[in-house]
């Protein structure tokens, strides 16, 4: 360990937090992380192994569960007293424990290096009352993942731009059975799910116009943002798929497994897709565009941020493990092994970009590409997952398609009830 480090570690003792002055004379410490992302575990235990040589005696324990099943056990445990020492969490969820005083503030001393390394659209996603709560980990972006063979075979020289072109698109690639049954979908849209997912991608199609679930009013205040023609329009583009064109299906299979199945031949994901291709279906064709828009063009940005809660044991050390895991090295193991990329600024991808192109096509975006955080709302997850109920009622209720009127009452019913939520944490 440098003489450096060591000082500045043993300033940290000083002040009465857990810390090291050698190598050599670490005290013992096992470090938990929960994680909802069990696929980036990897690079975490490259990180590990490198900070136990030059920590021996600090160890780690690292648990994964489905990211809903991680949330729902790290606010028990926050709760309770008896958190890990790690875990990682949306941005939205971030600025909602924060207000509940469940964590820790990001260290004062880390202000500077994470200004030097984070554009401010990650850092105002995890700051709550000007202060951070948690260090910018990976980033999801969702873009249109398009299959070559197939718009080949279709006649399709080109990915779509807008809405209609989408739609087009996905009418020339769908395929039936005799029955007029959808066996091969044109484009796979999130239909049903657990959580907020649902109307995260439903938001996209709302983006596609200028709007959102939630628009801001003013500091720390909101309103619902898609009882309005942006909201019709993107409803209605699910309805129409559904039933006029019959290009998606409830009966044929959707999402990652569809598309790398080789069984829809358009759909939005996040980068991490990448490499789930290259792992599972290495010889498929396959391009990537950024999300198509009408009036705009733009995606929803999910902060992905590596947090300490307040009544972790070993806090001073688990902001250090995170910093040091924050490491150039790191993020592009993360790509070039997971898939995930780094929300980090100024990282050399060229390696990664060398074998594979994918990710510089996906980072790759147009002037005027709208990168959209979800919102500082504390009443962000309650108003996202309850919009996500309703949508999947009204994407089995084919009486709403092309009926302006009834779609209009539904979108300002949902509106009412977003506003509420709003209203009863004081943020409408």
């Amino acid at each position: 360990m440098s003489f450096k480090r060591a000082v500045g570690i043993l300033a940290i003792l000083v002040c009465g937090t857990m810390a090291f002055a050698s190598g050599s004379s670490d005290a013992a410490a096992t470090i938990t992380m929960w994680t909802g992302y069990a696929e980036t575990l990897p690079v975490f235990n490259a990180a590990a192994a490198d900070y136990t040589k030059e920590h021996p005696n600090v160890k780690f324990e690292f648990s994964n569960f489905t990211l809903r099943e991680e949330e729902q056990k790290l606010q028990i445990a926050m709760s309770a007293g008896a958190p890990p020492d790690i875990s990682d969490l949306s941005s939205q969820l971030t600025q909602r424990n924060a207000a509940q005083g469940f964590l820790d503030p990001v260290p004062s001393s880390y202000s500077s290096w994470l200004k030097q390394n984070w554009e401010p659209v990650y850092l105002n996603a995890l700051t709550y009352n000007g202060k951070a709560y948690g260090i910018p980990s990976i980033q999801g972006f969702q873009l249109l993942y398009y299959n070559l063979d197939d718009y080949k075979a279709a006649g399709i020289t080109k990915p779509p731009a807008t809405l209609n072109e989408l739609m087009e698109n996905a009418r020339k690639l769908t395929k039936y059975d005799a029955n007029g049954k959808v066996t091969h979908s044109g484009i796979s849209l999130r239909l049903s799910g657990q959580g907020s997912g649902i109307a995260e991608k439903f938001e996209i199609f709302l983006f596609a116009n200028g709007a959102a679930v939630l628009e801001p009013t003013g500091p720390g205040k909101w309103k619902a943002g898609f009882n309005n023609e942006a909201g019709y329009t993107a409803l209605n583009f699910y309805l129409n798929a559904l039933y006029k064109y019959k290009v998606d299906s409830f009966d044929v299979q959707h999402d990652e497994a569809a598309f790398v199945g080789g069984v829809t031949s358009q759909f939005n994901r996040e980068t991490y897709i990448i490499g789930s291709m290259k792992k599972n279906a290495p010889t498929r064709t396959y391009g990537i565009t950024q999300a198509v828009g009408d009036s705009k063009r733009g995606t929803n940005l999910n902060v992905g941020v590596l947090i300490v809660p307040a009544a972790a044991k070993n806090r001073a050390l688990a902001w250090d493990f995170i910093r040091y895991a924050s490491a150039d090295k790191y993020c592009v193991q993360m790509m070039r092994d997971v898939g995930w990329t780094c929300s980090k600024k100024g990282v050399d991808y060229s390696s990664v970009y060398a074998i594979e192109p994918h990710f510089q096509q996906a980072l790759d975006r147009p002037k005027g590409f709208q990168l959209r955080p979800a919102q500082a709302s504390v009443s962000w997850a309650e108003v996202f997952t309850n919009f996500a109920s309703a949508l999947t009622v009204a994407y089995t209720d084919a009486s709403m398609m092309d009926n302006k009127p009834k779609i209009m009452a539904w979108l300002q019913a949902q509106a009412d009830a977003a506003n509420k939520v709003l209203e009863k944490n004081k943020e409408f």
